[in-house]
């Protein structure tokens, strides 16, 4: 057992690659050892990303592979000897292959007759042998959208490679890549300790590059930025936003974190809040600092790589860069506001939305139609509508939101409401890409619903009919994501919406000859139906239950909802399994006649008492069940339905459906499809897993 290190240092790293990267690296090395049989202690063995390094450690690894016994095998006998058993050229040839004399081969007795075998013992290799080659391999296959070359060499990298370091304990396993050769010798940090230093192990890899201001353990220096941050605004009296993915990308900018805090001018706070945000954070890499209110204040936090003995020069730095970036916004602000929103829309009929589908200007045409029929089911003002529709994308077209493209709606909300339109237009042009993420919020007015299903709805059922549905892991269009924002407002929201009207309304609106309405619709509706599935699933809902509810294809979602919950309850019940077992027997039994089947059943022809008892047992619950179904109130509704369980198996211990006498029979099946419908009203409980 032993421990190895290996480090490729580089110049500075893409920010945004840097964790992929060595994370890549070290998968791949890590299946090159599972494939040879070499084990190690991966709970133990991690890697590692700087600025300027990848590495890795592996803890407590194999020597080497095992030896290997494999047997060989040859020719048949028969064919390898002569009748008087001297070797044939076959037998010959084969104790050759094997380094061996034909004395030496054995014989190997099968089914299919004896054949010559020979056992070869194949001695495993060092790991110090394999790994040269398990690195490159790994190194090969990183994925570099752009590799570079430097000087007059032939090799590529995403950067620069200036030194290499492999070490099993504290030996050198030697190989060359890059024309470098590996060592034992790194480097610390550029500014602080710009010399070599010699690593003596894998133990000592960290803290010794922590000696020499490298904080190489990524995870730990996440930590140090976001508590640096935390604790530097505090002394300002404010609260830094600390988003996650600033944080990450900082910590793969700096080796040795060093937080400090700068200002800028009042004035700036005249600007939408968010586009100071998104200058701070995009263009620099600053994080906001807001106070108790939770307004921002005329602060950031910046990180510095460096320890420096004249704070006030380096935060001069930092105020001086930003300075310029605010002064952008400003104008920006102030110059979009000199032409009314409005006025823009002619301009988005030269922004292509897709090349079938036409421009921005046609999609809000289209929108504004469908946003016409939710507005007579959400009781919405037509006028609110109108102008919501008209100036929805028009932020787009502004320099705002050509300078900050993140800011899109969030600009367009601010403008409308400069130049005095409803505070419901204003909210819902700021809110129509909610939900954006998982776990984002969706809209908070109503209107600002409609805008985002409109917008979502015309996307999904556009792109599905030019024929750009998502396949595999490709979603240019980010239609899953559109879906799953549309499920969440139907049913958060709790809309009386119809799902596949919606659909249908929104496909009408696509300008295209001879698109078949009627397949796209039901790949539309597969496709949010399978989302649906997705989302009750990473919920903890069973498979069973989900597609018992999905099966009925609700036209409300969030009727689905209860549904779902209802289903979940019905499960426990003790009539259940029987319920259940019975419906799938009754679904089996219609789907095989091929007679015609009344709706109603004619009390006259019941001969046997327990299809009487059946009947009498559906008519006493049938009112009462329909009436909790129509409320929703799906819980109480299987309450009455486990009633009919005894019956119901009575029913089919006693009774002959398939009675020759074709008046009773079909009396029968009227019967059964009765129950059907009723064990069908709520889910299709014959999918239940009971």
């Amino acid at each position: 057992m032993s421990n190895i290190l290996f480090e490729l240092g580089t110049e500075e790293l893409p920010p945004k690659a840097l964790n992929n990267l060595a994370m890549s690296l070290y998968n791949g090395v890590v299946a090159e050892l599972d494939k040879a049989g070499i084990s190690f202690d991966k709970d133990n063995s991690r890697w590692f990303a700087s600025p300027r390094r990848l590495s890795f450690i592996l803890k407590n690894i194999d020597a080497g592979q095992a030896d290997k016994k494999m047997q060989r095998k040859g020719p048949a006998v028969v064919a390898a000897f002569d009748d008087e058993g001297n070797p044939k050229p076959a037998a010959i040839g084969f104790a050759k292959s094997v380094g061996a004399e034909v004395a030496d081969l054995q014989r190997l007795k099968t089914d299919k007759g004896e054949w010559l075998v020979f056992d070869i013992e194949e001695k495993g290799r060092k790991t110090a042998e394999l790994l040269p080659d398990f690195i490159q391999n790994s190194i090969k296959k990183l994925p570099i959208p752009k590799p570079m070359r430097w000087g007059n060499n032939s090799f590529s990298f995403i950067r620069p490679v200036h030194w290499m370091i492999l070490l099993q304990d504290e030996q050198i396993i030697p190989f060359e890549m890059f024309g470098l050769a590996t060592s034992n010798q790194s480097r610390g940090h550029r500014f602080h300790f710009p010399d070599y230093i010699t690593i003596k192990s894998a133990d000592t890899y960290v803290q010794q590059l922590l000696d020499v201001r490298v904080e190489v353990d990524q995870i730990t220096r996440k930590e140090k930025v976001k508590q640096q941050v935390i604790a530097i605004a505090k002394t300002i009296n404010g609260t830094a936003r600390t988003d996650d993915s600033l944080l990450e990308e900082v910590t793969a900018i700096v080796e040795y974190p060093v937080a400090t805090v700068g200002s800028f001018d009042e004035d700036f706070l005249q600007v939408p809040p968010e586009a100071l945000i998104s200058s701070m954070q995009k263009h620099q890499k600053y994080f906001p600092v807001f106070d108790d209110d939770n307004k921002l204040m005329p602060n950031f936090v910046a990180l510095a790589n460096i320890e420096s003995k004249d704070v006030a020069q380096v935060v001069k730095g930092f105020e001086k860069v930003i300075r310029p970036r605010l002064a952008d916004a400003r104008f920006f602000w102030e110059q979009d506001q000199k032409k009314p929103l409005d006025s823009r829309f002619a301009m988005l009929d030269k922004m292509t939305f897709e090349k079938q589908l036409g421009s921005i200007g046609d999609k809000c045409k289209r929108i504004g139609k469908i946003m016409l029929s939710l507005g007579s089911k959400l009781n919405l003002d037509i006028h609110q509508i109108e102008r919501a529709s008209t100036l929805l994308k028009c932020d787009l077209v502004t320099d705002m939101v050509d300078e900050f493209p993140d800011l899109q709606g969030i600009m367009g909300g601010y403008y409308a409401t400069a130049q005095g339109e409803h505070e419901n237009v204003a909210a819902a042009i700021t809110s129509q890409y909610k939900p954006t993420f998982s776990g984002d919020s969706i809209p908070e007015t109503t209107l600002g619903q409609a805008l985002s299903l409109a917008d979502k709805m015309d996307t999904l059922c556009g792109i599905f009919a030019v024929g750009k549905k998502p396949t595999g892991n490709k979603d240019p269009f980010a239609l899953r994501r559109s879906a799953l924002g549309i499920i969440r407002i139907l049913q958060e929201a709790k809309l009386p919406v119809n799902l596949y009207e919606l659909i249908q309304t929104s496909l009408n609106q696509i300008a295209i000859d001879s698109l078949d309405h009627t397949s796209v619709q039901k790949d539309i509706e597969a496709f949010i139906s399978q989302r649906l599935k997705h989302r009750y699933l990473e919920q903890g809902i069973s498979h069973d239950i989900v597609d018992s509810v999905l099966k009925l294809k609700p036209e409300n979602l969030d009727d689905c909802n209860e549904r779902i919950i209802a289903c979940v309850a019905f499960k426990q019940n003790l009539s259940a399994p029987a319920l259940a077992a019975a419906n799938k027997r009754i679904s089996n039994i219609l789907k095989k006649s091929d007679e015609v089947i009344a709706d109603d059943v004619t009390i006259s022809l019941l001969q046997e008492q327990e299809e009487k008892n059946l009947y009498g047992a559906i008519e006493s619950i049938k009112r009462t069940f329909t009436l909790k179904v129509t409320q929703q109130q799906y819980e109480q509704a299987f309450n009455h339905l486990a009633s009919l369980a005894e019956p119901v198996d009575n029913f089919f211990n006693k009774v002959m459906v398939n009675s020759d006498d074709q008046a009773i029979r079909l009396n029968r099946l009227a019967l059964l499809k009765q129950l059907n419908q009723l064990f069908n009203a709520i889910a299709d409980i014959s999918r239940l897993e009971i």
